[in-house]
């Protein structure tokens, strides 16, 4: 898969913005639009509104990718160029420019004969293959008929959000913000927003603390541990031990990642994984993961299973060089909601770490 060149600084500026105009009752999806309104990546009709029930076009989808990677201004200026790349006799002339930009930037293709199918709804499978190839960080193995089931677990999106055959506007909301969440930017909604209130009157989220045992950071990392173990003793490749100071890195990669929001093997002040400790001879396998994701399962299980089925990620899992690892996870938030920061550190066979930096800023 191609990636999506990087954002354009106009457009991070605009994505910089943390809305704060929210009232109290509004949706993840009001919300979420709301914050793609003020970006000027969603537009709503004539009076204003979003019109979040309604479905997308495939001529609409093209112009909501060409506003999240591109400078507008430079869009404006090169839109005759993009119009003379889009060959596709069935495009209206008001998207052809955008079209032409996303054919261009291996963003979307044609149905062959000509046709590119401006006004067919957006499968919500179309709407998941797009977010997905704007992440880069998506080694997992993904085609089309694959797409929904990775979004929801890299928590791009519920299952209820892509469940249907085709998406609604404020689906696709939801799914850009988180997107572009994961990606690093500073997507928040209003704090001032409350949850759902279940039937008896108190939140979901108190609902739930109510009801959950208190989580056991300790005990989770040394499931995450053994299962990786077990793995690897079905592969008949030997156990790794345990190693504090790398332990504790795992942990300030974690926490960091949390704090700043910034979600990669690049630190939040720009600089190399490998950076938290004194030894270079490192691995990284680091995981995003939602606290609805996990209503059905346990935070290591999914960790685990997530990195198994990306072969990068398997592969540090199952490295024969690597002799010891270290695990850390950190509560943080995305758009509001709970996620979890997990992290698997290997340390290859004959060096040694001696010291742990400290937890880094976002830059």
């Amino acid at each position: 898969m191609k990636r999506i060149r990087v954002i354009s600084l106009a457009v991070i500026a605009a994505l910089s913005l943390t809305v704060t105009s929210f009232a109290a009752e509004k949706s993840p999806q009001q919300s979420a639009a709301a914050y793609l309104s003020e970006a000027g990546i969603m537009l709503g009709n004539e009076s204003g509104d979003m019109m979040l029930e309604q479905g997308l076009t495939r001529a609409q989808m093209a112009a909501l990718l060409t506003r999240i990677v591109t400078d507008p201004e430079q869009f404006e200026t090169d839109s005759a160029f993009y119009r003379s790349l889009c060959s596709f006799t069935d495009v209206p002339e008001w998207a052809k420019s955008y079209v032409g930009y996303c054919v261009a930037n291996n963003l979307v293709a044609g149905y062959g004969n000509g046709r590119y199918g401006s006004n067919d709804p957006v499968t919500s499978a179309a709407a998941c293959t797009v977010m997905l190839r704007c992440l880069n960080d998506v080694d997992a193995v993904w085609d089309y008929q694959s797409a929904c089931q990775t979004a929801v677990q890299l928590g791009l999106a519920a299952e209820e959000t892509v469940a249907d055959a085709e998406i609604t506007r404020g689906k696709m909301a939801v799914l850009i913000c988180h997107t572009l969440a994961r990606l690093g930017y500073d997507v928040k909604l209003s704090e001032t927003a409350q949850p759902n209130l279940s039937a008896n009157g108190t939140s979901d989220a108190a609902a739930v603390q109510e009801t959950a045992e208190p989580f056991d950071a300790a005990a989770a990392k040394q499931d995450i541990i053994d299962r990786t173990n077990a793995l690897r003793c079905e592969k008949s490749v030997a156990a790794l031990t345990v190693n504090e100071k790398l332990m504790q890195a795992a942990q300030v990669r974690a926490e960091e990642m949390a704090a700043s929001g910034v979600y990669s093997h690049t630190r939040p002040d720009g600089r190399k994984y490998t950076t938290v400790t004194d030894c270079k001879y490192i691995g990284e396998n680091i995981h995003l993961i939602g606290e609805w994701q996990i209503r059905d399962s346990s935070l290591p299980s999914f960790a685990v299973e997530a990195w198994k089925n990306s072969a990068a990620h398997l592969k540090n899992m199952l490295n024969t060089r690597y002799h010891a690892i270290g695990v850390g996870v950190s509560q943080g938030t995305v758009m509001g909601e709970p996620y979890w920061y997990c992290v698997q550190l290997f340390l290859l066979d004959g060096y040694n770490v001696t010291w742990v930096d400290a937890p880094a800023a976002k830059g």
